[in-house]
């Protein structure tokens, strides 16, 4: 009778060991799908971005005094793919872009050029919601990572540390520790 608790408790062991394997794994590759998620979206919205960045240098290099001002942006951007330096990219062209807007008024009232800006106004919305989404699911998975026994299950499977879009979640991570 003694031999038979201890295999019971032993085999009621494994099988919780086991169970909880499972349910971590799960819990990492749920994380992971949502983070290709939030991360193809991103990617999307970052193309439209360039694209539309992309036209706005075009009308913008039709003026003589800003002709050679953007005449590297397709360079630029040819053979990007990491969506963390597309964005980083993407972000300078735009405030490039933004301060002859504010000082050209001329070229900041052509009808293309407004509607161009209501195309990429509505395209950040979309990219803002998408990094916010992709830096709540890091979180989440980073914080996974940290804690006690999903790490070692983490290990196993090769999963490390996920990058922030900005540094405000970082930060609010490093707090988190």
């Amino acid at each position: 009778m003694k031999y038979l608790i201890i295999v019971f408790i032993i085999v009621l062991l494994a099988m919780l060991f086991v169970f909880f394997i499972k349910e971590s794994k799960n819990r990492f590759y749920f994380l992971s799908i949502k983070l290709k998620e939030a991360d193809s979206d991103i990617h999307l919205a970052l193309r439209t971005k360039k694209n539309i960045l992309e036209r706005m240098t075009k009308i913008i290099n039709k003026v003589d005094k800003y002709k050679d001002d953007f005449s590297d942006f397709t360079q630029k951007f040819n053979g990007i793919e990491n969506s963390f330096i597309l964005h980083n990219t993407a972000s300078k062209y735009y405030a490039k872009i933004s301060k002859v807007l504010f000082e050209d008024d001329d070229i900041a009232g052509e009808e293309k050029i407004v509607d161009l800006l209501n195309k990429l106004k509505n395209n950040e919305e979309i990219l803002i919601g998408a990094i916010k989404f992709y830096n709540d699911t890091v979180v989440d998975f980073n914080g996974l990572l940290k804690v006690f026994p999903h790490k070692f299950i983490a290990k196993l499977l090769g999963y490390g540390e996920k990058e922030f879009y900005s540094n405000e979640k970082e930060e609010l991570f490093e707090i988190l520790k």
